[in-house]
């Protein structure tokens, strides 16, 4: 799957197609180009110049051959110098409005057209009906973001993007209850300083990561939007965005390992469709076939990926229960130290008096933290049973086609 230094790239690239934008670069559907450091070739472009919508629709060059197995689409953010799209932070993302009024003083409109958010969705069932058998990622950075956002979530696809409004109050009732079930397919990065923009609408959708970026931003300086910026997003060397250890951290780190581990398991279900229900044959295409050989290394990484995260996110919680203990504990000497003339339970009564229960510091994060360890470990244990299922039906296929081999050799 793409990175997310590619989606970064993406979000950014994707606004230079707006023919208002101050760094405007002509663009065109087969061009071929690098984007987090990996080819792609560019499949569908719209610049819309009714409702001020950018987007384009992209897919992986492996080998020389366009790999449309797995597409990306990249929706552009707010230009500041278009004014449809600041009609449309307006009237879309902050009063909830799908249909766009364009009128002005001068030259009232006789009717609403269609807003962003109706033409993104019917960009993106465009590109679907293209290629119907496709894995599909949105991606967006801002007002970009919120339409990906909103898209991914109508069509139950996986989405990772940058400092979006969330679009979860324009959402159909079908898909609020998909986000509700698959919010580890959403990747929302935001900036906990960017509050003016990026953390706009809450995070009905569960796909925020917030992010502590260590940024020293003036009042004085709010409005130039430094921490709105995609320029603030850093990346190590295989495109992975760094989230800095800390304890400020603690919880955007182990959101991204909870959704990360999440979307380990939906790639090796994919990878699964790509085997025939019936007799456990590889599909392929004109234009892309899936050797055992690459499946099973798809694997391998996927399921050391796999580990990795699982075990992470085991210990954050397992630190977690620790944590708590010791709090409760440092919470009872403290309160021997001020009465020292109150014998210990005592101290307890006078502390659930308080509302300081053992029972809600302690009992009860507990039994949530365990609850998670233990779904956890099962997700890890369905990734081991698919994985082996998998490698089984690939043993199946390469035994099959050898025996094929032999048979047409033969004359069979």
């Amino acid at each position: 799957m793409s990175s997310e230094l590619t989606y970064k790239d993406l979000s950014e690239w994707v606004y230079f197609l707006d023919g208002k934008h101050e760094q405007h670069f002509y663009m065109e559907v087969g061009d071929v180009r690098k984007f987090g450091g990996v080819k792609y070739e560019i499949l569908k472009i719209e610049d819309n110049t009714s409702n001020g919508m950018q987007a384009m629709a992209v897919a992986p060059v492996k080998n020389k051959i366009v790999d449309t197995s797995e597409i990306v689409i990249a929706y552009a953010g707010t230009n500041p110098g278009d004014n449809l799209d600041i009609r449309t932070d307006i009237q879309t993302v902050i009063v909830g409005s799908k249909q766009l009024d364009t009128s002005t003083p001068i030259k009232p409109a006789d009717s609403l057209i269609d807003g962003q958010v109706i033409t993104a969705e019917k960009f993106a069932e465009a590109v679907k009906n293209d290629y119907p058998d496709a894995v599909m990622t949105t991606t967006g950075h801002s007002l970009g973001e919120f339409l990906a956002l909103y898209v991914a979530a109508e069509n139950g696809w996986k989405n990772v993007g940058f400092n979006g409004p969330d679009p979860y109050k324009i959402l159909s009732d079908d898909a609020k209850v998909w986000v509700a079930e698959n919010s580890g397919m959403l990747f929302n990065y935001r900036n906990k300083k960017d509050w003016l923009l990026g953390n706009h609408g809450g995070n009905g959708t569960g796909a925020e990561i917030l992010i502590d970026m260590d940024m020293s931003v003036p009042i004085k300086d709010t409005l130039k939007f430094e921490s709105h910026n995609l320029s603030t997003w850093e990346f190590d060397e295989k495109g992975r965005l760094i989230i800095k250890d800390t304890y400020a951290n603690k919880d955007a780190r182990l959101v991204q390992a909870e959704k990360i581990m999440y979307t380990r398991m939906i790639e090796l279900a994919t990878l699964a469709k790509k085997l025939k229900a019936s007799g456990g044959g590889l599909s392929r295409s004109e234009e892309v076939f899936l050797n055992d050989t690459e499946a099973l290394i798809a694997i391998e990484s996927a399921s050391n990926s796999m580990k990795i995260g699982l075990e992470y996110v085991i210990k954050v919680y397992q630190d977690a229960i620790l944590e708590v203990e010791e709090i409760w504990t440092e919470g009872i000497q403290r309160a021997k130290l001020i009465g020292t003339e109150l014998s210990y339970y005592e101290i307890i009564d006078a502390l659930a008096a308080g509302g300081a229960t053992k029972y809600a510091i302690v009992n009860k994060p507990t039994a949530e933290y365990q609850a998670k360890i233990a779904k956890a470990k099962q997700i890890g244990e369905s990734f081991n049973q698919l994985a082996t299922e998998i490698k089984s039906s690939i043993k199946k296929v390469k035994d099959t086609d050898e025996d094929l081999a032999r048979q047409i050799s033969q004359g069979v």
